[in-house]
This record gives structure tokens, C-alpha cells and sequence, in this order.
């Protein structure tokens, strides 16, 4: 090149940005293959896999602003199955949610799961319920909860094969007009289940009480059987007491989450 010529455009080619790379954890499908699986890392990254997945398997169409509704707020309960930890694309895909419902019970709701339907019949969608129900019972969930299309047989049977019970069938629940079927898993430590059976301890030693003839009154303690009386009952000693005891044993309450849309119970 002449000493005093004008450098031409650069030949070089710009690099492609790098695609990022998130940890992901293996596990084994249904038919023998390792894949990965992780929870969502950033919009930019993973919002397009969530579309694709929930437009082509589910029949309720959902907008981004569904989407950005529970991963704004509960991003840690949303995962993904991949084929290998390099594959960019997600083969399944499930969404939930963790808050308090009705002031009484922490409810974890299962918002979406999709399969691709190429990768099914691999025990991936039992996989995911099961990661998902873990991960919100260590955050406090007492009972979890999803809607599915009346007649969706296979999703039905992977449910009820879960531990799941039908509460109800809420009608013309979904934009195509179908009904859906409401199902609940109360968890071990649901205070429901709790509740009864101290009430079942009460009622057993009220019986075994009086057939040897003794008081009738309940051997339960003092402070649970206030608590089994419920609101309603006069504030007494032991009631400050149980109150006192429930108070140490408050954790710090999950910030306050932005309504769900309409069809989101």
C-alpha cells in the first residue's frame, strides 16, 4: 500500500454479540435422556421461549402482560426444560405464583405448563409440577391450586395421580368457552389439615375420657384448645399465651403483589 493511500473499509466481520449461558441442573426424562432444567433468568432472554411454548401447546391465548404479571413478581417459580444446558430453545415451560389467599392460607398457583408436544410422554410435565410444588412449600405454600380444561384427560390423570382433588367445575371459564375443573393439593402443612386433626385428638380423649368414667373435660393444652374454639370465643390467659407463642413464629410477610388479571383466581 502506498505509503500515503487511505485506509479502505475493514474486512473483519463484527463478532456476534455471545449468546449468555445460565446455570442449569440435569435431570433424567421418562425415556432414559439427560436434559436441563433452570429457572427464568431475564425477559430478554426467555420471554420469547414462554410465547412460543404457551401460544403453539395451550388453548388459552395470553398476552406479554400475563406473562410479566407473574414473572415480575415470582420469578424463582418459573422453569424451563431445554434439551442439553447449549440448547437455547425450552422444550416445557411452567409459571406459578405464591401469595396469600383470603388472609388465610399461602397459596401457590400453577398458572401454565406447556410441553412441546414433540417432547412428551417423557414424564417432563410430572418433573416440573413436582419441582415447582417443592419450591413453593419451602417458601411457605400450605396448598397449591390450578384450573384445567374439563374434558383435558391426560392432564386430569397426571393431577389426580399427584394428589390433586377436584373442588369444583367453574363454567365457561376459558376465553373458547369450555369449562374447567378447579383443582387443590393441601400440602403437610396446611392448617386446615392441621386443625382437624387436633380437633380428632381433642374428640378421642374427650371419648376416652368419659368411657373410663373421668372428666369429661378435654386433656387437649390450654392454648391449642383456644385456638380450636376459634374468634369468637372470650380472650382468656391462655389466649395470650397461644397469641404470644403464634407471634414468635411469624415470619416477614411477602410484599404485597399487583392484582391478577380477571381469569387469574
Amino acid at each position: 500500500m502506498p505509503e500515503h493511500a487511505e485506509a479502505g473499509p475493514s474486512r473483519t466481520r463484527p463478532r456476534a454479540p455471545r449468546r449468555k449461558v445460565y446455570p442449569t441442573e440435569t435431570f433424567i426424562d421418562g425415556r432414559g435422556d439427560t436434559l436441563a432444567i433452570r429457572t427464568f433468568a431475564e425477559e430478554d432472554t426467555d420471554l420469547a421461549g414462554i410465547t412460543r411454548l404457551c401460544d403453539e401447546e395451550l388453548s388459552e391465548p395470553y398476552n406479554v402482560y400475563t406473562f410479566r404479571y407473574f414473572l415480575e413478581d415470582w420469578p424463582h417459580l418459573t422453569f424451563f426444560v431445554f434439551p442439553s444446558a447449549d440448547d437455547p430453545e425450552p422444550i416445557a415451560t411452567i409459571i406459578c405464583k405464591l401469595d396469600m389467599h383470603r388472609e388465610r392460607t399461602m397459596r401457590g398457583y400453577i398458572g401454565m405448563l406447556s410441553v412441546d408436544k414433540a417432547w412428551r410422554r417423557r414424564s417432563i410435565a410430572r418433573k416440573l409440577v413436582e419441582l415447582a410444588m417443592s419450591r413453593m412449600e419451602l417458601a411457605g405454600a400450605n396448598e397449591i391450586v390450578l384450573e384445567t380444561e374439563f374434558d383435558n384427560g391426560p392432564s386430569l390423570a397426571l393431577y389426580e395421580a399427584m394428589g390433586f382433588v377436584r373442588e369444583k367445575r367453574v363454567h365457561r371459564f376459558y376465553s373458547n368457552g369450555k369449562d374447567a375443573f378447579r383443582l387443590i393439593r393441601p400440602l403437610a402443612q396446611h392448617p386446615l389439615l392441621s386443625m382437624a386433626a387436633l380437633r380428632e385428638r381433642q374428640d378421642a380423649e374427650q371419648r376416652s375420657m368419659a368411657k373410663e368414667g373421668g372428666d369429661n373435660r378435654s386433656a387437649v393444652p390450654p392454648e391449642i384448645a383456644v385456638l380450636l374454639a376459634g374468634p369468637l370465643a372470650p380472650p382468656t390467659a391462655a389466649h395470650a399465651d397461644a397469641m404470644a407463642e403464634l407471634a414468635s413464629l411469624t415470619i416477614e410477610p411477602l410484599p404485597k403483589p399487583r392484582p391478577p388479571p380477571s381469569y387469574i383466581m
